[in-house]
């Protein structure tokens, strides 16, 4: 019998609830289609395709790197990324235990702290970060900065030094999300804040503020500087800096509310235990605080983008968990954790309705066949077909969105009808179809039909989710 007292027993529990939590989604490889993508990059990364340059995405090139290190591995991708992911989030747990320890004024009742910890492993399952989306990662790297900010503006020694290994971290996280940015402006200014109140001269206190801006940037610069030594400077700065401001949103200020009353509405019992603890917590409010901004400016209101509040929101509710006695501790943790598990197990059920299983996806890599003659387009399909059936890539626009939604016209840097139809005219050897959303490109989807109906046969369909997906395979005839 492990002691929760002790940071081995801690660990030990953690590790068994988080595998007990995310086990049910082992092996699907349809658990959201960002993933699916980070996980086809980051195994063409390793047979030499440069990200952004043979494969286009907006997402920061270490996301990639992490999937790539993954499957370097060996071992069934899919199952061997969300193990790593398991692990990531309960090592971020951990840290989160640690943060709380730190925050609270009594150390020795451990239920508060371990609570945190359990809140942050149920809470990125309601927030759709089931499997390796990337806040699962970033957030370790986060929850490591933050617990040095918070011993660093504590002791005071050492603080230029330990400032830096903050702020690199920071750089890290900006390199898997570039969100990561504002909550690292927060801790920039609590180390500027806590310098000064050392009584840092004005001169010193700039010196280590260009000290900590130059971690910061660090990753960032060096990755830059490796694509321009390539030959691919603009490809970056575009996919990484400019095409963002292309990207149209699908949204209504209806359905923008309707997602954002649902995040606070998830996130009450949480936002309650943090007031409850303010004055332990102020730290927590304040990063809590600049993880909300950064949502608020990205006007992403989805569950999937509140993965970075689960971390601030975790430790701040955590706070709140303290009381004279550790039964009312219990009770509060125990509401807690109820309402989350009743919230997650809601939203998993729907979540695998709409988006499908690890059987639908089979039958439909079955129809496909592996390596198929003259590649594979998957037309608002899923990514992984790519990866499944090992097929080659027609176009470096291979993500869902990238040619088949309207909302991407004006975001990759090329005309989508122009693309599609030049991948067209190569005539791949399989095409797969999503059914249609209201989302959809009418252009580019209407160029896909009329290849179907002049050259392709239907081969099946199978319903992946709430929508059926039709393979089509060429017609000899037509071959050529």
């Amino acid at each position: 019998m492990f002691s929760l007292r002790h940071r081995s027993g801690q660990a030990i529990l953690l590790l068994l609830v988080a595998f007990a939590l995310r086990s049910p989604f082992f092996g699907n490889p349809v658990i959201h289609s960002d993933e699916q993508f980070y996980l086809l990059v980051g195994d063409r990364l390793l047979h030499g395709a440069w990200p952004f340059v043979d494969i286009f995405d907006r997402k920061p090139v270490g996301l990639f790197l992490i999937f790539a290190a993954i499957r370097s591995v060996g071992g069934d991708g899919v199952l061997m990324y969300q193990l790593a992911a398991t692990l990531v989030a309960t090592a971020t747990a951990f840290l989160v235990a640690r943060i709380v320890s730190r925050l609270s004024s009594d150390d020795a009742n451990p239920v508060a702290s371990v609570g945190a910890a359990l809140i942050y492993l149920v809470w990125i399952i309601v927030f759709d970060g089931a499997g390796g989306q990337s806040a699962i990662w970033g957030n370790a790297l986060m929850a490591a900065a933050a617990l040095l900010v918070l011993d660093t503006t504590r002791g005071h020694r050492h603080i230029s030094l330990r400032g830096a290994g903050a702020m690199l971290l920071i750089g890290l996280a900006m390199q898997i999300k570039y969100t990561a940015m504002f909550e690292g402006i927060f801790f920039g200014l609590t180390l500027v804040w806590a310098a000064y109140r050392e009584g840092r001269s004005i001169g010193r206190l700039a010196a280590d503020a260009g000290l900590w801006i130059g971690a910061a940037l660090f990753p960032t610069a060096l990755a830059w500087a490796v694509y321009a030594a390539a030959g691919h400077g603009d490809a970056f700065v575009f996919a990484n800096f400019l095409s963002i401001f292309g990207q149209q949103d699908d949204d209504t200020l209806s359905s923008n509310l309707l997602k954002l009353l649902g995040g606070v509405g998830m996130s009450l019992p949480l936002a309650w235990l943090a007031w409850r603890g303010r004055r332990a917590g102020s730290f927590a409010l304040g990063w809590l605080a600049a993880a909300v901004i950064a949502i608020l400016i990205m006007h992403t209101f989805e569950l999937l983008y509140l993965l970075p509040l689960a971390l601030p929101l975790s430790v701040a509710a955590g706070t709140g968990l303290s009381s004279p006695t550790v039964r009312t501790t219990m009770v509060r943790l125990a509401a807690v954790l109820v309402f989350g598990a009743l919230a997650a197990t809601i939203m998993t059920s729907v979540r695998i309705g709409r988006r499908g299983n690890a059987r639908q996806i089979a039958e439909l890599v079955q129809m496909i066949g592996q390596q198929p003659r003259g590649c594979m387009f998957a037309y608002g399909s899923e990514p992984i077909l790519y990866f499944l059936t090992r097929s080659c890539l027609p176009t470096p626009y291979i993500f869902r969105s990238h040619l088949g939604q309207a909302a991407e016209s004006h975001g990759t840097g090329i005309d989508p009808v122009v693309e599609v139809a030049r991948l067209l005219a190569a005539r791949p050897g399989v095409i797969v179809v999503r059914a249609p959303k209201p989302t959809t490109n009418l252009a580019t989807q209407a160029l896909v039909l009329r290849a179907i109906a002049t050259r392709y046969r239907l081969v099946g369909s199978v319903k992946i989710g709430g929508l059926p997906q039709s393979v089509y395979r060429l017609r000899t005839d037509a071959a050529r």
